[in-house]
């Protein structure tokens, strides 16, 4: 019996003999792409290793030990060892040798070992990623050595995991093993057929650094991307980044490392704009051949630059999508507005025609265009949760609290966006001693309305002076106990959610439901009743006396910072990833939108930001700076209290002292909220799955497109046609963007409206300090390659923004106030901060050299990047 197969060979062998690796690059080379030459060592020789070395009994008793999800780490490690010193029958070895030899006879010794399991490309799932692929590998020992590697990657901690929670049996496995020349690249990279982030198809997606492709697998240096039209064959945009290191063979070692780029390559593009036409036509055309949307690796390298294509998968996320959300349909749907608003689209209402909406402020939990699932999650809780907390600080009277009309419920869609109502804080500062409606509508919102009218009052003094001391006395005790009981009902809740039925499931969606509704009650509570008060408090004391500063008076080390400084703790081997996951795995980005993923989903963005951590000095050490603006607080507080009269100082010494404490419960209250959120995201996928089993949906993130309302109900007939509709209305309302404030309804923008023709930017100063630098648009954290001492330019931040916040040198981001997440973590973290632009990320491009005020909250443009940046280097 023959256990190899040469690569050429493999385009109609069976996938359960070769592996999903090995039958793709067949394939390739049936279709007459340029693919490295190779064999393949196929899965029989995997099956009669672990049958005749008494491996698969043994394999299958190790994990019976333990629980798959929990105890996967040990699991592994001891599976991994088994088939270190595994004897290989004979024939099979010379089998690998001969074959070896023959591969390497013209002198290139150095091949690569890439697993190829059976499974890596089911339909159902996608194993990519989670097995071994060995480079740079010499010799027919070390080849023998690494191809028991490979199997052994069947059973890495991640894959044990991922395979438990889809009930995929370990006697169902096998993995074959490409052996394959090396290629030696000057660049390599990856490429899709298709825009990843939205699924546009009418573009080829291109990323690309020096070096091995591994860099940008790993997304530790830099890369420069590219987004090709496919039918004008024309390049549409691209980002050049810094490349200061790249993954390179070290003949001194015998092995590639990380290693610097030379000065004068790292700022220009690693490929000619010919190249990526080039690798653009190679995508189509691969495309074109296997019928099919497609993820390509590829390298370029050798005397000539020739390219290669090292592999070529379907594309499994878009290419799920039901037809018709193509682009034809989006278009269709465009084309009579007067269609929005229908009973089907919950995306979009009308407001009030005498109330005043924004997008501000909530823009910056709930960013962009919201799913069905997600907006009616928080369409009646903000409502609710604000009433009763106002309720609870004596601003409004119970009847008060009584839910209103639709139309002027507290939160709305407009073309699929969350605003608030800005009259409701109107309401509250006019009522609230200390302060105006106008305050509180800008200390919200960002800014007040021109014609909004205010209707300043006295008569809830009396309510107010009675329940506001006792709840400054009393919320943050209950804020900690809420949130140390969410957070052992969030952990408990995911360790059983994969193990639930439909009505179990659904029943867990509902609890969630309700404790987010709960937590987001304390979060208005511990807001109105604690942090805004005191935060006020404090920043009048410092206005008044020029003493002291904001960021360390309101206290320190908060939520927002323990997140950087377990990221920071595990870049120091301190504690693991893992460690990191367990505690904060529900923060990711868009977390406030059940519908995306988070870190305990997907964990490389979290890996990115310790990897990004490790590199950085140790005198960055966030925890560092948070110790030692702990020690300066006491300090900085007796010396505010000693500029003032000594009548006075009793009462403002105890009032500093509630505020250290107090302001930062904000994160705490924040987290159970979240945690919640993320209940509801787990439990709805768990939902989704089991509906795509029965047929009831076609895909399980089709559940995003149901409401709450509905999932009580028994669902209508015609359910997968209305989540059709849905899923077209809300790429429509992606279309075009809403202003940010208007009164009764909004028209939709058209996002090219924007002009860029200003001189600054102007917003809220947050943070104090003065800087200039070059600027950097992100919009999706999970894909920044934010260089160090760059300023930072967002639309909005959340946890999951950490990362590249704690390396920039200043922040811009168009959502937010005084107290948003961007502006804590700038305080603490000491960098200037202006919020609430509301166009800087529109207005700013990456390059421009920019001023950042913090206090001013101004950003002056003081050097435009050129229109058409990087195309001179490019030739373009």
């Amino acid at each position: 019996m023959s256990y190899i197969r040469w690569t050429s060979d493999c385009a109609d062998a069976p996938v359960e003999d070769v592996g999903g690796k090995a039958a793709g690059l067949g394939a390739l080379t049936g279709h007459h792409q340029n693919v490295p030459d190779g064999f393949v060592v196929v899965t029989d020789a995997y099956r009669r290793v672990i049958v005749e070395t008494g491996l698969e009994r043994k394999i299958a008793e190790i994990l019976a030990s333990g629980e798959a999800v929990a105890e996967s780490g040990r699991l592994s490690a001891e599976i991994q060892a088994l088939f270190e010193d595994v004897t290989m029958p004979g024939d099979i070895v010379a089998s690998i040798v001969t074959a070896y030899e023959q591969l390497v006879q013209d002198g290139a010794a150095s091949v690569a070992v890439r697993s190829s399991a059976t499974s890596e490309d089911m339909a159902e799932a996608s194993f990519a990623g989670q097995l071994e692929t060995f480079l740079w590998v010499s010799g027919a020992d070390e080849v023998m050595r690494h191809v028991r590697r490979c199997w052994a990657s069947l059973f890495t901690q991640q894959a044990i995991a991922y395979r438990s929670r889809l009930d995929v049996m370990p006697e169902d496995l096998a993995i074959a093993v490409v052996v394959q020349r090396m290629v030696v690249p000057d660049a390599a990279g990856v490429m899709m057929t298709l825009e990843p982030v939205d699924g546009d198809r009418s573009v080829v997606y291109i990323e690309a650094a020096y070096g091995l492709g591994e860099g940008v697998v790993r997304g530790d240096v830099g890369v420069d991307r590219f987004w090709v039209d496919k039918g004008a064959r024309e390049v549409r945009r691209h980002e050049i980044a810094q490349k200061t290191h790249a993954h390179q063979f070290d003949p001194q070692c015998g092995e590639a490392r990380l290693q610097e780029v030379e000065a004068a390559k790292q700022n220009e593009p690693c490929l000619s704009a010919d190249e990526v036409l080039a690798l653009a036509d190679l995508g189509v055309r691969i495309e074109n051949d296997f019928e099919h949307l497609m993820d390509v690796e590829w390298a370029i390298g050798g005397a000539g630059r020739e390219l290669f294509t090292l592999q070529a998968r379907a594309e499994t996320v878009w290419s799920r999508r039901a037809a018709e959300l193509a682009p034809a349909a989006v278009a269709q749907a465009k084309a009579d507005w007067s269609q929005v608003g229908e009973e089907w689209d919950v995306l979009h209402s009308t407001g009030a025609e005498d109330l005043h909406w924004s997008t501000d402020n909530i823009g910056e939990g709930l960013p962009g265009v919201l799913t069905p699932l997600g907006y009616s999650l928080w369409k009646e809780s903000v409502d609710h949760a604000a009433r009763k907390s106002a309720w609870s600080v004596g601003a409004l009277s119970r009847k008060e609290v009584t839910r209103p009309p639709d139309d002027r419920l507290l939160v709305r869609p407009f073309f699929g966006r969350a605003a608030m109502q800005a009259e409701f804080y109107a309401l509250l500062g006019d009522r609230m001693p200390g302060t105006t409606g106008e305050e509180s509508v800008k200390g919200v919102l960002g800014r007040v309305p021109d014609d909004l009218i205010f209707h300043p009052t006295t008569r809830r003094y009396a309510f107010i002076a009675w329940r506001l001391p006792k709840t400054l006395l009393t919320a943050s005790h209950a804020a900690r106990r809420l949130a140390a009981e969410t957070d052992e009902w969030w952990r408990a809740s995911l360790r059983r959610v994969e193990t639930l039925d439909r009505q179990e499931a659904l029943a867990l969606l509902f609890e969630a439901y309700e404790r987010f509704r709960r937590n987001l009650v304390m979060q208005g509570v511990v807001v109105f009743g604690v942090v805004s008060p005191l935060y006020q408090a404090v920043v009048s004391l410092v206005e008044k006396t020029g003493v002291g500063d904001i960021a360390t008076l309101s206290g320190v080390g908060g939520a927002e910072m323990a997140i950087i400084g377990d990221a920071w703790r595990a870049s120091r081997g301190e504690i693991t990833i893992e460690q990191v996951l367990a505690k904060h795995g529900f923060h990711g980005p868009a977390e406030g939108e059940v519908a995306s993923k988070v870190w305990r989903e997907d964990p490389e963005p979290l890996r990115r930001m310790v990897n990004e951590y490790a590199a950085r000095d140790a005198a960055d050490d966030p925890l560092r700076r948070t110790a030692e603006a702990q020690r300066r607080l006491p300090k900085v507080q007796e010396d505010l209290v000693a500029s003032l009269p000594r009548l006075q100082r009793p009462i403002v010494r105890k009032l500093l002292k509630m505020a250290a404490a107090g302001i930062p419960m904000r994160g705490v209250t924040k987290r159970g909220m979240v945690q919640c959120i993320d209940i509801n995201r787990a439990a709805a996928r768990r939902v989704g799955e089991l509906m795509v089993a029965d047929g009831t949906l076609l895909e399980r993130e089709d559940i995003f497109y149901l409401t709450f309302e509905e999932l009580r109900e028994p669902l209508p007939a015609d359910v997968a046609d209305l989540v059709t509709k849905r899923k077209a209305r809300r790429e429509m309302y992606r279309s075009v963007d809403v202003p940010a404030m208007w009164k009764g309804d909004p028209e939709p923008v058209s996002f090219d409206s924007i002009i860029d023709d200003h001189e600054k930017v102007s917003g809220i100063g947050v943070s104090v300090g003065v800087v200039e630098g070059r600027v950097r648009v992100v919009h999706d954290p999970s894909f920044a390659e934010v260089q160090p001492d760059e300023v930072l330019v967002a639309p909005t931040t959340d946890p999951s923004w950490s990362a590249i916040m704690f390396v920039s040198k200043a922040l811009v981001v168009d959502i937010g106030g005084a107290l948003s997440h961007a502006a804590v973590v700038a305080r603490e973290l000491g960098f200037p901060c202006v919020v609430n632009t509301r166009v800087g990320t529109k207005v700013l491009h990456t390059g421009d050299v920019v001023r950042v005020d913090g206090s001013r909250g101004v950003v002056e443009i003081l050097e435009r990047v050129a229109a058409e940046s990087g195309r001179a280097s490019l030739g373009w």
